[in-house]
């Protein structure tokens, strides 16, 4: 059913009931867009700055501010442009990908928040925006418009508080940044070799090495574990099961696979295309007799 809005009648939004409607908002955009009729005649008798003193100001598509989340712990920073930054800082606590909320989420550290411009003209703030990027990357571990990331004496200052090289491994932002702009080659270096092997195993690379049917499989899915294999020269020997080259599926290449799983249905999940050839071969039965 259609149900009409009311029509107020001329002379009904006074400037008291206007004041009154807009005490209701927090900025003069929801009062616009929630209440037309006072905002008009708000404008239209020039009451609009008096009543909207207690609305804090917010940009627009070509006006924007620039601001920062300053991690006061690890010494990491997030520069970004918004045209309203505290609805940007509430969309930002929903949304679990936000590289903000992410890294708080990782290291437990609350950031501090600050507004660095008014808002201005968004081809002046997005200039502002990349100098305040340098300034803070000068005097911070981490930057981000996009994405916050560890500079590389940060990088280095971190392994070498490393006892494996796991734990550099599970920093998800030091071990990022050092990928991405090639350092690991040093930071590997710094990093205790020795607990690195005790961590890595044979059995745990053996474990992994269980999982796969091809050697490519393997390091693609389980670097660490493939370079320690390879490092100790282990790989030829947990890889006996593998299929070498481009797989296919013979029976005998069926079989290896097959007993790298305890059930059939873990048989199908993995090795989907081994599964089917055995199954339309008839060979499962042979191949979990006691499975």
């Amino acid at each position: 059913m259609l149900i009409q809005k009311s029509m107020k009648p001329n002379g009904y939004w006074t400037y008291e009931r206007c004041r009154d409607e807009a005490l209701k908002y927090s900025t003069k955009k929801e009062f616009s867009e929630k209440s037309g009729g006072a905002t008009a005649a708000a404008r239209r008798n020039g009451w609009m700055n008096d009543i909207s003193q207690h609305m804090r100001p917010i940009g627009s598509k070509f006006f924007r501010c620039v601001y920062v989340y300053e991690f006061i712990e690890d010494n990491c920073a997030y520069i970004g442009l918004t045209y309203d930054i505290a609805k940007r800082h509430t969309d930002r606590n929903s949304r679990i990908n936000d590289q903000v909320t992410k890294h708080i989420k990782e290291t437990s550290y609350i950031p501090i928040r600050k507004q660095l411009t008014d808002y201005i003209d968004v081809k002046i703030a997005a200039d502002l925006e990349g100098k305040y990027v340098e300034e803070y990357s000068a005097k911070t571990g981490g930057i981000g418009g996009s994405t916050l990331y560890w500079n590389k004496e940060k990088c280095i200052e971190f392994a070498k508080t490393c006892k494996t090289r796991m734990d550099f491994y599970r920093n998800k932002g030091a071990y990022s940044s050092s990928r991405k702009n090639n350092w690991m080659t040093e930071i590997q270096n710094i990093l205790p070799d020795s607990n690195y092997n005790v961590y890595y195993t044979k059995e745990l690379c053996i474990e992994k090495a269980n999982l796969c049917s091809t050697r490519c499989e393997f390091k693609r899915l389980y670097i660490h574990e493939f370079s320690a294999a390879y490092k100790n020269g282990w790989l030829d020997d947990i890889c006996t099961h593998m299929v070498s080259g481009r797989i296919k599926w013979t029976k005998e290449n069926c079989y290896k696979v097959s007993q790298c799983c305890t059930k059939r249905f873990e048989f199908r999940k993995k090795y989907k295309g081994a599964y089917g050839v055995s199954l339309k071969n008839n060979w499962l039965n042979e191949f979990f007799i006691k499975k």
